[in-house]
């Protein structure tokens, strides 16, 4: 069989946006050239994909690059698969264009952008429409989480048999199968610190995060820190905003990109991932921190607490004293927070990538 496969999130040079869509699409086609290696598989993009990156795919992974990039997955995209079609196509953008008879299975990661539309600004109707299209056009529809499937099955009144839930995993690097001391966490004259990994947009709700940490901060009573690690491809104005008035330009560091290479060390130094994210799909950074040992502080919003389990906290409540409260007993209990780490080691555990592409690849073989 020909397997055609939306790789237009592999395109992208900057680095600031190789995360979601991103780790998914590297992480399923690494494992499934693997796994399967009778098929070929066409490997759809708008730019050549990097050379690096096409050496950990399979001789039968072949990069068909499509330009230009305007109007590609609505025009050139089709065009290509009108005159050489594929057995199956695997939107993995949340996207699935105008294709001749082929079996469809569309990715979709979460609905969002129908809960804070604000933080997609002009973006918003174009995502809206794609997944709009997608669920029509999917013979079958892959999600990351069991509260994704649930908004699926709610928005768009569709039977729950046509979609099945496959949970992303965990790269090994972020693995804790030994301590390695760094300068962020062993550093002794460095504050103990709360660490959020992602993008700093408005979805993130990172305002609510900010006052939740300075009413901990007024409770604790000692020098603490909130790291902020992401990139600014879609900035939210008001995190500035609620930096400021909390006074805590010293005690919120925000602190960029940061390469998977040197994630782990903020993970491992960190007392527990910390996020108010308005509507999480999955949430990669708190697998990889339960990966690291590292314990998370969450809102129940999402899959949050289908994810974590007994991997961290989880607040049913989204007043920033109960969330503060939350940061203050998983900081001052020392007791708890080694049962947690313990905890979320065991819990990270579950999450694969092989896992991952075993189940898509069961959707088409």
């Amino acid at each position: 069989m020909i397997i055609g496969v939306d790789a237009g999130a592999l395109s992208v040079t900057d680095e600031r946006l190789k995360v979601g869509v991103w780790r998914v699409t590297y992480n399923l086609l690494k494992q499934l050239s693997q796994i399967d290696t009778a098929n070929t598989y066409r490997l759809y993009s708008f730019a050549p994909i990097d050379r690096e990156v096409m050496k950990e795919f399979g001789s039968q992974m072949h990069n068909a690059v499509l330009a230009p990039s305007v109007g590609w997955s609505s025009v050139r995209l089709p065009f290509e698969l009108r005159l050489h079609p594929v057995d199956v196509f695997l939107g993995l953008s949340q996207s699935i264009p105008n294709l001749p008879k082929s079996h469809n299975v569309g990715f979709i990661y979460d609905l969002a952008f129908l809960y804070t539309p604000a933080a997609y600004d002009k973006s918003y109707d174009q995502l809206k429409k794609q997944t709009d299209d997608l669920v029509k056009r999917a013979n079958q529809i892959i999600t990351i989480s069991e509260s994704s499937k649930s908004d699926i099955v709610s928005h768009y009144k569709i039977s729950s048999e046509k979609i099945l839930v496959c949970y992303p995993g965990v790269d090994e690097r972020f693995r804790n199968t030994k301590w390695i001391p760094d300068q962020v966490g062993d550093d002794k004259k460095r504050p103990p610190f709360f660490l959020f990994v992602g993008s700093l947009n408005k979805a993130k709700d990172i305002p609510l995060a900010i006052q939740s940490f300075a009413l901990f901060l007024k409770k604790i009573k000692k020098p603490y820190d909130f790291l902020l690690v992401g990139g600014d491809y879609w900035p939210d104005p008001t995190i500035n905003e609620s930096i400021h008035r909390y006074q805590l330009e010293g005690r919120v560091k925000k602190l960029g990109f940061i390469a998977d290479e040197e994630l782990p060390r903020y993970y491992r130094g960190a007392t527990a991932f910390f996020t108010t994210a308005i509507r999480e799909g999955f949430c990669l950074p708190a697998v990889e921190s339960m990966a690291c040992g590292t314990p998370v502080v969450a809102v129940d919003r999402g899959a949050m607490k289908e994810v974590v389990g007994d991997g961290g906290i989880i607040s049913q409540s989204i007043e920033p004293e109960k969330i503060a409260e939350m940061l203050y007993i998983i900081a001052t209990n020392s007791n708890m927070r080694m049962k947690l780490k313990k905890e979320a080691l065991q819990r990270a555990k579950q999450f694969s990538w092989k896992k991952f592409a075993e189940c898509v690849i069961g959707m088409y073989l």
